[in-house]
């Protein structure tokens, strides 16, 4: 295997250490877009919708 020199391997850190640094930096610029009324399930929803599947999938599995 080839080896690198320490000045290549801090180089490499750091140019990640700036770009993850930048990424993050402009995530906290950007406002959180606002919610729209109406647009969620409910939670008892959700539930019934996931227990109905898991339900009907059970079926399907002992009906083969």
């Amino acid at each position: 295997m080839a080896q690198v020199s320490i000045v290549k391997k801090a180089s490499t850190v750091v140019v990640l250490v700036l770009a993850a640094a930048a990424t993050v930096s402009a995530q906290e610029l950007a406002p959180a877009p606002s919610p729209d009324a109406g647009a969620a399930f409910s939670v008892p929803a959700s539930g019934v919708m996931i227990a109905t599947s898991l339900v009907l999938s059970f079926v399907a599995l002992l009906r083969n």
